[in-house]
């Protein structure tokens, strides 16, 4: 049988649900029946169905003259864990920032007849596909708009989007989204900061957002004038660098003076079995914890050159000072009860205070909140006097706290 038969891309299609629902990423009914539903291939025909239906990450479907992926479709398992976060219900009315089509077919089927689908991009290349993509699949009720996510949308509903779902990766929480999103509404954001990328569900509390879902996860950045791209400080030219969101103060110089110098570890004691997916949680949690934050970033060739420790690819949690780097390291565990010890690696002239500071939080993370799921993450208005002391991550629209 071939998968370019109805049968065969039936048979893909079904395949893909049962292993969407073993792994955990489809739970409820409703969203496992609108993955059935909806023709998956048909949103990205350029591409055999074999592979549209098993990606394990995104399928690009636009780049720019140099090469630049800024429009796709995200990986199966993304586009599950993100509905089911939405806790969608028929009838509710739901703008999609970030158009493609499937994702908006998803969301048709979710809302049913109804409620209402906004689809939106900036660019009217993506706007103008995706209209087609769902007109030939039978989706003709879902609106397409074209215009910039973050700026308030003139044909809104009174009261409000019962969900916003964004779906490609953002700086910032702009206003409109917190003027346009209704009385116990929520919204699915991928949302950088602190050097992290991480798609929250966010509950309406009053002002405040409150998030309830944590995704680890990686999206195409939003356009428009919400855009901010990380200050990247190269601290041994492009095999290290340090990524520094928020505008935080750093002395590039004397940054890259200090990553020269001897290095001083100090190992916490503190385990990681390789199996639990405690990083991800720790990583959040010392954004919330300690400031100025960032992510230090090495390739394999930095590694092989001893130039930094054990750092993974996705990064490791950095502080600093005006002439000192610490970042958090792994190494064997020395008396291999357990696979893995965290430490902290530091660099500078204040290396042993900044190293302790940094391995200090990591003792206080395991002891009060390596148990207790992802963090909280609130986003606050502007002028929210029931801002907590404490650290708190400055974003043009909203400020953060983690806790």
């Amino acid at each position: 049988m071939t998968t370019g038969t109805a049968a065969g891309v039936e048979e893909l299609r079904e395949r893909m649900v049962r292993e969407l629902v073993e792994r955990g990423a489809v739970v409820g009914p409703m969203v496992a029946a609108a993955f059935r539903a909806v023709p998956r291939h048909r949103f990205a025909p350029e591409v055999p169905p074999e592979e549209v239906y098993g990606a394990p990450e995104a399928i690009f479907t636009k780049r720019t003259d140099d090469g630049r992926a800024v429009s796709s479709v995200s990986a199966p398992w993304l586009h599950a864990r993100m509905l089911e976060a939405a806790r969608l219900a028929p009838g509710m009315r739901v703008l999609e920032i970030g158009s493609g089509g499937c994702n908006a077919a998803l969301l048709a089927e979710l809302v049913g007849p109804a409620g209402v689908v906004t689809s939106l991009d900036i660019d009217p290349d993506i706007t103008g596909r995706a209209r087609q993509l769902l007109d030939e699949t039978g989706y003709q009720r879902v609106r397409v708009r074209t215009g910039d996510g973050a700026l308030p949308l003139t044909d809104a509903p009174v009261g409000g989007w019962d969900r916003i779902i964004v779906t490609a990766g953002s700086a910032d929480l702009p206003e409109a989204w917190f003027d346009q999103l209704a009385d116990g509404g929520r919204l699915v954001v991928p949302l950088r900061f602190r050097g992290l990328s991480r798609t929250f569900a966010f509950a309406r509390d009053g002002g405040q957002l409150r998030s309830d879902t944590t995704i680890v996860s990686g999206f195409l950045a939003m356009r428009g004038e919400s855009a901010d791209a990380p200050r990247v400080v190269r601290l041994a030219d492009e095999d290290v660098r340090l990524v520094v969101d928020e505008r935080q103060p750093c002395d590039e110089p004397a940054l890259r003076a200090a990553f020269s110098t001897a290095r001083r570890e100090l190992w916490t004691g503190v385990r990681l079995t390789g199996s639990e997916g405690l990083l991800p949680r720790l990583d959040v949690w010392l954004a919330g914890a300690v400031a100025p934050y960032g992510r230090l970033r090495a390739s394999r060739t930095a590694a092989e050159r001893g130039l930094v420790g054990w750092v993974l690819g996705t990064g490791a949690a950095a502080i600093w000072s005006d002439s000192s780097l610490a970042y958090l390291a792994l190494r064997t565990a020395p008396d291999h009860t357990d696979p893995f010890e965290l430490g902290v690696i530091a660099h500078g002239p204040d290396r042993e205070h900044l190293g302790l500071a940094l391995a200090d939080e990591v003792i206080r993370w395991n002891a009060t909140a390596r148990h207790q799921g992802d963090p909280e993450v609130r986003a606050h208005r502007r002028g929210d006097p029931a801002l907590p002391t404490g650290v708190v991550i400055d974003k043009p629209s909203v400020r953060l706290t983690i806790g």
